[in-house]
């Protein structure tokens, strides 16, 4: 598969969500995926290694909920392999997103990606999201790829929520009984995303305290 293919293919799916980054961002993004599909046959990082599916699967759906961040500090809760929060720290080069995850070869992976990439923007942390201190990695915006249903990631993540910080929960096939098992105290907001290359359903699920 050749690296044009690959970028025009990025760039058509972004172009089909709005999304406007730089030659030298999709660059990143491109050389993110290289390094990743080179960990990943010694390492099995991740299921999905198709480079077609990459870039639709990892890219331009952790790219998908960039319209809806707004802190300049995110936690990326259970990260795996950087995702979303390596793609989302190319394009926004003025946030600072802090990586967490308890398996220490992705850890290990995402500090390589740092180092190759330049990504000063990124803190890969290895832990428990139960064990992190809240005040030691503040952040106003949460994000989670699959990690867990709603209900106990509100629980894990209860110490940044109550400091006002919003879950973004990216998710797949979601019913209405989990959004409703969500602690009282708390609004849920549901969108639907649209991401090219991917037939399968797509939500975003945006959960903050009340005021």
């Amino acid at each position: 598969m050749s690296d044009q293919h690959l970028r025009e293919r990025l760039e058509r799916g972004l172009g089909a969500m709005g999304l406007e980054l730089s030659a030298a961002q999709s660059d990143n993004l491109l050389a993110y995926l290289a390094l990743l599909g080179r960990w990943n046959r010694a390492f099995n990082l991740t299921a999905v290694d198709e480079p077609d599916a990459m870039v639709d699967r990892h890219l331009l759906d952790s790219l998908s909920i960039l319209p809806w961040l707004r802190s300049e500090r995110v936690l990326d809760a259970g990260t795996g392999a950087g995702l979303p929060g390596v793609p989302l720290a190319i394009a926004c080069p003025d946030r600072h997103f802090v990586l967490v995850d308890t398996n220490g070869k992705k850890v290990r992976f995402l500090r390589q990606v740092r180092r190759e990439l330049g990504l000063d923007n990124i803190e890969p942390v290895h832990g428990r999201l139960e064990h992190l201190d809240a005040d030691q990695h503040p952040a106003g915006d949460i994000v989670a790829r699959a990690l867990a249903p709603l209900p106990r990631l509100v629980e894990r993540l209860e110490a940044w929520l109550a400091r006002g910080a919003r879950l973004l929960a990216m998710k797949a096939r979601l019913e209405q009984s989990e959004c409703e098992s969500v602690p009282s105290g708390y609004n849920v907001d549901r969108i639907e995303l649209e991401v090219p290359g991917i037939a399968a359903r797509r939500c975003l699920v945006i959960v903050s305290r009340n005021e």
